[in-house]
């Protein structure tokens, strides 16, 4: 606010002065603009690992390995050239499995795909092998754990 000095009449003038909002808001915006790219990478995060596992016997089940590069082995792969180079190739795979599953002689096999991944791998690859499994339309999949070592009781 500001008063005019003098003359006979006394004037009160109402302004809103904009000068120090627009400080706060280039604060803000500067603070912002610091802290943003902080906040997009995220925290790293260690994988529990399985004290106890149980081990299932599966008939005619197909392992699909997961690298730590991201490569996606074929089932019983020898060598890391024997891989699929895109995951549609994969799904196609599983649906000729899963077809020859459905036309079995005798009892009905249900397909089994077992995801093996590398301790390594990243977690984005192994839940697009898993997506590209639950595409195939295969609904039993399961995961290889390696069992933890138990801690010495005293």
């Amino acid at each position: 606010m500001s008063m005019s000095v003098g003359g006979g009449k006394r004037r009160i003038t109402s302004e809103i002065n904009v000068t120090p909002l627009v400080d706060v808001m280039l604060v803000l915006l500067v603070v912002f603009m610091i802290t943003a790219p902080a906040m997009k990478e995220g925290f790293e995060v260690e994988v529990p690992k399985a004290v106890t596992t149980q081990s299932i016997h599966v008939v005619d089940a197909r392992s699909i390995i997961v690298t730590k590069e991201g490569f996606v082995l074929r089932n019983q792969a020898k060598t890391p050239d024997d891989r699929y180079e895109q995951l549609g190739k994969l799904v196609e795979d599983l649906k000729v499995y899963k077809s020859e599953c459905d036309h079995k002689t005798g009892e009905k096999v249900q397909p089994v795909v077992i995801i093996v991944g590398d301790k390594e791998a990243r977690y984005e690859r192994i839940i697009q092998v898993w997506n590209a499994v639950r595409s195939a339309g295969i609904a039993q999949v399961g995961f290889q754990l390696e069992t933890a070592v138990k801690p010495a009781s005293h």
